[in-house]
């Protein structure tokens, strides 16, 4: 046989082994023609949705048919289309083609979007039937309890309705009812009282300790504001030593760090999966309910975010320095101290910064399961159906966390910018710094207070913390057990999906109103601009967990509300990030395009969108990302999926239960972040 008659043979065999190969396998056909991500791609969605299909149609009986005596659901005709799709690609891949991917993008969607529609509980009628509900707590949200009016002998509410009329008749000279601050105000701002003394007041006013003493009750959200700092400097204090250990540059250098480096990196992914309001609920029992709690747990979760972070840079230094060093003599720590030091501080600063931003919004809903700050005063309130208190504290959050965001931009902007630094300082840059230094100290000082810091319970932990860890740790494996755990999983996962796919189409066109080099052109368009990044920078300032109790209110207690809360904060981020990549893009296609005569909507379609396609997909995927931690936590205030269930182990002290929950939670983000960072790598 001639080399050509074998080539041709060869040919033929690949063209009928691979698609034989991928019928009988999903993938394994494209795996053979050496393209293996595709083809492990193809296998992974084709398993996932198997799966999918029999637990949809077990637990729910979505799909459900019944042909003669056997059950089953036309949802496996979709999925069979799609295998069918997965010959046809390794076949025309043997003809050095490939089938059309939108086909497949299609029909999974199909399959998945079904299930997470029934499986999310998604009922489009309540928002029409229960709009009722909608429109009363609406009513109570934009009026929140600032302000009361002294009528018929008793305090009430003032709305702004209430306020514009007191001013008015104010202005015009004629008699109005009193109006002054609510308690409400004292409640979340602080008020004049009593206070118990602490080593603090003992110092400065010669009482005793625990002693009942006139002073300034501390308002909620100045309690959590002291948690978000505290929680920040705490960590970054821990993370700095941490991240060198999970810096591989750095531990190659060390005999036995490369062990190091993997143990270090394994404990830091799994921390940082576990949500910061999970780790409140381990540590009440440490150390009770109460602000330190707060700070405790957040403190955790920032300790492994920002050692990654941290570490991440350290390992993207320029090595010049280090080999000049070495070079040299220099020792190890030297290496660190003159060729690493220089280098990430200004990095460090600006992840810390970020942090901070971050441990802020964490803060202001640690409250709900340890009991302090401004998330416990919402519990409350909601549980009580106080809904003009629980938006006054709302809107003092979003004010609080806008004000944060703008500050720590400004600060790492200031930070990373590339500027030379003054060769000596001045009288005035020394004073200023003084200055600095005893206000950061007094600053330490008050939130060490406020936040009841108390080292004595740290190293002191309750009686049952060590048989809590134990049952933790004792995870209960019971078929039972974790079928209810998966099911709520697939849930969380399901919500986090609906909200990612939901906030971001509603996004989309918003996003093309908020880029600045779209609009701003004119006074009107200007105007628009100002609104739609003003509504996203409100919307995103407050967490989801806050947002569920007015959809709970709307639309009943269950994964529906709580995938409507998670849609309500992807908007608002994914129509931000949106529109500054967009703000990013090159203007010459623009420009060229608009020379042709094009109009407005055929500028955006063949010279934006070409552009922000993958900075776009790159986004989504890091939101749902997202969405999946915190559609992890949402259960806790009505929001449905795993964090409900977890919330009921812990309530009824089944810890060995609960232990099971978190093992799942951190298996799964870990498995979704890995894979979406992949994705990303592969695609964006």
């Amino acid at each position: 046989m001639t080399s050509t008659s074998k080539q041709k043979s060869n040919i033929m065999k690949s063209t009928l082994f691979a698609p034989l190969l991928s019928l009988i396998i999903p993938g394994s056909g494209q795996m053979a023609l050496k393209k293996p991500w595709r083809g492990f791609t193809v296998f992974i969605i084709t398993a996932v949705l198997a799966f999918l299909v029999e637990w949809g149609l077990k637990y729910y009986e979505i799909g459900k048919m019944t042909i003669g005596g056997w059950t089953t659901s036309w949802l496996w005709i979709p999925l069979i289309l799609f295998w069918l799709w997965n010959v046809l690609d390794a076949y025309l891949i043997s003809k050095q083609k490939t089938a059309p991917v939108i086909v497949a993008v299609i029909l999974a969607a199909t399959v998945l979007y079904l299930i997470a529609w029934i499986v999310t509980d998604i009922n489009l009628d309540r928002l029409v039937t229960r709009f009722d509900a909608a429109k009363t707590v609406a009513t109570k949200v934009v009026n929140p309890d600032y302000f009361q009016v002294y009528s018929n002998g008793e305090y009430k509410v003032c709305g702004w309705k209430c306020l514009w009329e007191y001013v008015s008749a104010k202005v015009k000279d004629e008699p109005a009812p009193l109006v002054s601050l609510s308690d409400n105000v004292g409640d979340i701002f602080g008020r004049k009282g009593t206070i118990t003394a602490t080593w603090w007041e003992k110092l400065t006013r010669g009482v005793q300790i625990g002693e009942r003493i006139p002073g300034f009750e501390t308002g909620k959200l100045i309690e959590t504001i002291a948690i978000g700092l505290m929680a920040t400097l705490f960590s970054t204090i821990f993370a700095i030593p941490i991240s060198f250990l999970a810096a591989h540059n750095i531990m190659s250098h060390v005999p036995g760090g490369k062990l190091i480096y993997y143990i270090v990196r394994t404990l830091l992914n799994i921390v940082r999966a576990v949500d910061t309001v999970v780790w409140g609920l381990l540590i009440i029992v440490w150390v009770g309910l109460g602000s330190f709690a707060g700070v405790i747990a957040l403190t955790i979760h920032s300790v492994a975010a920002l050692a990654k972070l941290y570490s991440e840079e350290i390992e993207h230094i320029d090595p010049g320095p280090v080999e000049a060093i070495e070079a040299t003599g220099g020792n190890f720590f030297q290496v660190i101290r003159y060729a690493v030091i220089p280098q990430i501080i200004p990095s460090f600063l600006s992840y810390t910064l970020l942090r901070w931003d971050i441990n802020m919004r964490s803060a202001t809903v640690i409250g709900f399961v340890a009991g302090g700050g401004i998330g416990f005063f919402v519990l409350e309130t909601i549980r009580v159906g106080g809904y003009q208190q629980y938006a006054a504290a709302l809107w003092a959050v979003a004010v609080v966390i806008i004000l944060v965001d703008l500050i720590s931009s400004k600060w790492r902007n200031r930070i990373l910018e590339d500027k030379p630094r003054a060769a000596q300082k001045t009288t005035w840059s020394k004073i200023r710094s003084l200055i600095y230094l005893i206000l950061g100290v007094a600053a330490f000082i008050y939130c060490w207070n406020v936040t009841s810091i108390n080292l004595k319970n740290l190293f002191n932990p309750g009686v049952t913390f060590g048989r809590l860890l134990k049952d933790f740790v004792s995870i209960d494996l019971s078929p039972s057990v974790l079928a209810g755990v998966t099911k709520q999983m697939i849930t969380t996962i399901m919500q986090a999906l609906m909200a990612t796919t939901l906030g971001a189409i509603v996004a989309l066109p918003f996003s093309f109103l908020a880029a600045k080099n779209l609009t701003g052109k004119s006074r009107f368009s200007a105007w628009i601009y100002v609104i739609t990044r003003g509504v996203f920078n409100v919307l995103r300032s407050i967490e989801a967990l806050l947002y569920v109790a007015i959809f709970v209110y709307w639309v009943g207690i269950g994964p529906f509300a709580g995938m409507l809360a998670l849609a309500i904060t992807t908007f608002a981020l994914i129509g931000k990030l949106f529109s500054e990549a967009i703000e990013n893009i090159d203007t010459g296609p623009i420009e060229a395009v608009t020379a042709t005569g094009a109009n407005k909507l055929q500028m955006i379609i063949y010279a934006i969108v070409p552009q922000i396609t993958p900075p776009f997909l790159s986004y989504l995927i890091y939101q749902w990302d997202i969405n999946i931690r915190m559609a992890t936590i949402i259960g806790f205030a009505g929001g449905g999926g795993i964090g409900l269930t977890l919330n009921n182990y812990f309530g009824s002290l089944q810890y060995h239960k609960a232990g099971t929950v978190v093992a799942i939670i951190v298996i799964v983000v870990a498995i979704l972040d890995f894979t979406s960072a992949k994705i990303r790598e592969k695609f964006v």
